[in-house]
């Protein structure tokens, strides 16, 4: 097992302690929003970490299909065990590229939360996301902000809380501070990795806009998330690739 995927299952061990603050669920309930789920849908949770984002799609609509890919064993297990998943709801291991190569069936939405750091070539995965989508399909990303502030979440949590709940929020400050620290320790790995030669664009949302638009989408929404600390972007199919127009369903 590499040193990557080895951080990722100790990090999964504490992730929950982070998906649990109020501004995470904010924005997991803005990227469920923003998706505009339909019965019947195939949607990728792309880096479902231990199923947050999928969590929110089954209270939201659970007669999609859904497919959640990790590369963390360990937060796939989590994922799993979180609840009695509706039907089609999936968790699969393994890297995303790879997945998006041979799935085959494609997907009408594609969603990733927090995910476009740690891609080694984000340009590459957005184009073959984009291939992935159906005609019409729309694909939602969060990325936090290159100047992370950590103690503002943190902060936007705690001041919402009431009575008991505000002191549980004050004494869990040391495992989001372990959390936070092996965050760290990821980023630096894959800044240092092959990531480096679009590390920029991975943190601004201007870069983010430019690496969809050339994959082939049109970014519909682009703002800030997470208490100001993230970028959202929408965005749906404008191309396959090829500077062609989408055709429209049923052509």
């Amino acid at each position: 097992m590499s040193m990557s995927r080895s951080l990722w299952n100790l990090y999964a061990l504490c992730y929950d302690a982070i998906a649990g603050l109020a501004p995470y669920q904010d924005m997991l309930g803005e990227v469920v929003q923003s998706l505009e789920l339909a019965p019947g849908m195939r949607v990728l949770d792309a880096g479902c970490g231990t199923g947050a984002l999928a969590e929110r799609v089954a209270e939201a609509c659970p007669e999609v299909e859904l497919v959640g890919i990790d590369l963390s064993s360990t937060m796939l297990k989590r994922a799993r065990a979180r609840q009695r998943w509706p039907q089609g709801f999936s968790f699969v291991e393994g890297n995303i590229d790879d997945f998006l190569t041979s799935d085959g069936r494609g997907f009408d939405r594609i969603a990733s939360v927090n995910v476009i750091w740690t891609l080694p070539d984000p340009q590459r995965t957005f184009e073959r996301m984009n291939a992935a989508l159906h005609a019409g399909g729309r694909m939602v990303h969060t990325t936090p902000r290159l100047r992370f502030g950590a103690q503002r979440i943190a902060w936007n949590h705690i001041v919402r809380q009431k009575g008991w709940a505000r002191l549980r929020a004050v004494l869990g400050l040391p495992l989001l501070g372990l959390a936070g620290l092996l965050n760290l320790v990821l980023v630096a790995q894959s800044v240092l990795g092959r990531s480096a030669r679009r590390a920029g664009k991975q943190w601004q949302a201007d870069g983010l806009a430019e690496l969809l638009r050339n994959a082939g989408s049109t970014v519909l929404v682009s703002k800030p998330c997470y208490a100001g600390q993230g970028h959202l972007l929408v965005c749906k199919k404008d191309h396959d690739g090829s500077g062609l127009p989408v055709p429209p369903k049923g052509l």
